[in-house]
């Protein structure tokens, strides 16, 4: 985990997301990157709402490109004054113009990135579900995972972490990355299974699972449970609070369009109301 990169667009929620980028980046001894993608509908909106310094007005286009930049520069200066001190390599920035999720995406393939972190507002994300929320476009685009911070949860060191599956062949593979982001934090990591019905059909997969698992993926602090819900969404939610976690890990994927309408509404759904970070993980990426 050498390179992360953070996506700003100076909203409380991406401003939220810094902590946990720099934090992750400490432990990982790890190069940070902000970028921002500017576009000057965003950048009104966070001086409309206080978000920035009074010194920052929107005036003509250069100024608020001026603007923009600089404050990006100002909390690079920030980031560094802090967490170097704490084991970070570096935190740089890189300023830029166009679509987002399109700009954010390639940047970190072509740069060889290992993890994206970007805020989530949760409430405004519902309201862009049909078009799709920025959150969800880098989700489907990424080729390394992407961590998804809620607005409103607050940095605390990972302790606890629900891996929720539903029988995928590259499991392993992604407890495996899973653990290697993780693994500097020391956390306990469940492994949790959703089932719709309770028999002994049910009960032959999941220990076949786990023994595969536990083959495989050998770690210290893994932990597995299996709950019956109808809904995975608020079964894996349910759990995750009742263990106090701190971090859920998912696995996404394309599928066909009857079980994107299953999949894809569950991980949105999580995205939107979770109080506690969610990080996806994709086949695509190679470690």
């Amino acid at each position: 985990m050498k390179k992360i990169l953070c996506p700003i667009d100076f909203s409380a929620s991406s401003l939220n997301a810094i902590e946990f980028a720099a934090r992750i980046g400490e432990v990982h001894q790890a190069e940070l990157t902000l970028i921002h993608v500017f576009t000057e509908e965003e950048f009104g909106e966070a001086l409309s709402q206080g978000i920035l310094a009074d010194r920052y007005k929107r005036t003509d286009i250069d100024n608020l490109v001026g603007a923009a930049e600089d404050l990006l520069s100002d909390l690079t200066d920030e980031v560094n004054a802090i967490s170097q001190k704490k084991g970070l390599q570096i935190c740089n920035y890189h300023f830029s113009y166009g679509s987002l999720e399109k700009h954010l995406t390639q940047f970190a393939d072509e740069n060889g990135y290992s993890l994206i972190v970007m805020g989530t507002s949760g409430v405004k994300d519902i309201f862009e579900e049909y078009s799709g929320s920025h959150t969800m476009r880098t989700v489907e685009k990424a080729h390394c995972p992407v961590i998804c911070i809620p607005e409103k949860v607050k940095y605390r060191k990972f302790s606890k972490v629900v891996y929720a599956t539903d029988y995928q062949d590259t499991d392993d593979k992604a407890l495996q990355q899973l653990i290697t982001l993780m693994n500097p934090f020391q956390v306990e990591i469940h492994v949790l299974h959703i089932s719709y019905k309770d028999n002994e059909m049910e009960e032959a997969m999941y220990e076949e699972f786990v023994t595969a698992i536990k083959l495989n993926v050998p770690y210290p602090n893994l932990q597995f449970s299996r709950m019956r819900f109808e809904d995975p969404a608020h079964g894996i939610d349910r759990y995750a609070i009742d263990q106090e976690a701190n971090l859920v890990a998912l696995y996404y994927k394309k599928r066909n369009f009857l079980e994107q309408l299953f999949l894809e509404g569950t991980t949105k759904r999580l995205a939107y109301f979770a109080t506690y970070p969610i990080i996806f993980f994709k086949k695509e990426y190679q470690s």
